[in-house]
């Protein structure tokens, strides 16, 4: 049995490095329990590394290079901040983003599609977890009635209650999901089965429609965009008339449900369209209010921003000189760099996504393109980079995949 074991674990290139990588891709939703599996992936890997170090090679790219430098706007930041405290909690919190580039430069992941795999496994046993959660609340626990779909699908059942079962955020959450589908997209390309395409369909609406219960807003418009766009061109361009009836019929389905029992985050979408039409004269404290508050400290530190540490203060007093009451960060990180560090910093920031995306067209790869918008989509609406909870998971796929974006083809 052993022997077995160990043949069937070489055979699918897996070490102990690998099932801690897996862990890693498999917490996501897990704040708490994540650093965990990255110190001792890290210490592991190190170890190894000291002990082999003649015979490890260690490879890097111009991208490697170009995410070192993004990191290092944080060491540079820090000469001119004020709040050097907080300074060094960004750069420590943010310290994913070199680890996993050398992580990657040295330990060469051979089985990227298992890990992917496990990735899309993890995130449907949240989502079933959740929505059982979720049942038991409704039927058992719930004060209000009647019981209804409305009352289900409700945020008081649904958003409201991820922060409390996985510690994580519903913009968070939907980016996983999102990245999830693209990867089940990917797998659907190399099917030939019916019944198997039928059944990775089902799974995509099931947790699209997990979305609508999040009322993740963005998440929402942009796995739709995503979805329907992909699918409709693999299955067009590779022929595939049934996959493509079933797909339409699977849309009309989630439609038809969302304007009839999913009213709240519909209604919640043409909310967050209707206060961007309407600007600063919006009542409530919108996106564009909070925004606007960040311009005087762009507009005072344009060339190298305010420094590492001193955001947080800054735009609070420039909230209360507002009358904003909110005590939230900018939820906008390309406006987040830009008041760091500047035009110098925003620039580099860009960059980086400009780079992966020519990267990802160039070698024509379908996952790792959209895994890009994901990422340049979510930064507008929230400082996606600024918690573990989005760091970890850009860190931990960005160059993973550009350096694998040459073996997986798709577009």
């Amino acid at each position: 049995m052993k022997t077995h074991l160990k043949a069937l674990l070489k055979k699918n290139d897996i070490d102990i490095v690998f099932i801690l990588l897996l862990c890693v891709v498999c917490t996501f939703t897990l704040e708490k329990v994540i650093p965990k599996f990255i110190f001792s992936l890290f210490i592991l890997q190190t170890a190894l590394v000291i002990a082999k170090y003649k015979s490890v090679t260690f490879s890097v790219t111009k991208y490697f290079w170009l995410l070192i430098a993004v990191y290092g706007l944080n060491v540079v930041g820090m000469l001119y901040t004020e709040n050097a405290s907080r300074g060094f909690n960004v750069m420590t919190q943010q310290v994913s983003f070199v680890l996993f580039p050398l992580f990657y430069s040295v330990y060469k992941v051979k089985n990227i599609g298992l890990l992917l795999k496990a990735y899309v496994i993890s995130i449907f046993i949240f989502i079933a977890i959740f929505e059982i959660d979720t049942l038991y609340r409704f039927f058992y626990k719930s004060d209000v009635f009647p019981l209804n779909l409305d009352l289900f699908f409700s945020y008081r059942y649904t958003g409201a209650e991820v922060t409390k079962i996985f510690e994580t955020h519903n913009a968070y959450f939907g980016m996983y999901i999102m990245f999830s589908n693209v990867i089940i997209i990917n797998f659907l390309q190399k099917i030939k089965k019916n019944h198997s395409i039928i059944l990775l369909l089902l799974l995509i609406t099931f947790q699209s429609l997990f979305l609508l219960q999040l009322v993740a807003k963005t998440a929402i418009l942009l796995n739709t965009l995503i979805v329907c766009v992909s699918l409709g061109y693999f299955f067009i361009k590779n022929k595939k008339q049934k996959a493509l009836i079933f797909t339409l019929i699977l849309f009309c389905f989630i439609t038809i449900l969302s304007v009839k029992q999913l009213r709240l985050p519909l209604s919640r979408i043409a909310d967050r369209f209707v206060e961007l039409k309407e600007g600063t004269g919006a009542t409530r404290e919108t996106r564009i209010k909070i925004w606007k508050a960040a311009l005087p400290i762009i507009e005072e530190n344009m060339f190298i921003g305010i420094g590492t540490g001193d955001v947080q203060s800054a735009l609070h007093a420039e909230f209360k000189k507002q009358g904003i009451l909110s005590k939230s960060n900018v939820h906008n990180q390309y406006l987040d760099y830009f008041m760091r560090f500047g035009i110098i910093g925003l620039v580099l920031f860009i960059t980086v996504f400009g780079y992966s995306l020519f990267h990802a067209i160039s070698t024509r790869n379908y996952m790792y393109f959209c895994f890009t918008i994901i990422i340049m989509v979510c930064c507008m609406t929230e400082n996606i980079l600024s918690r573990q909870l989005g760091i970890v998971f850009f860190a931990g796929f960005n160059y993973l995949l550009y350096l694998n974006a040459k073996n997986n083809k798709c577009l």
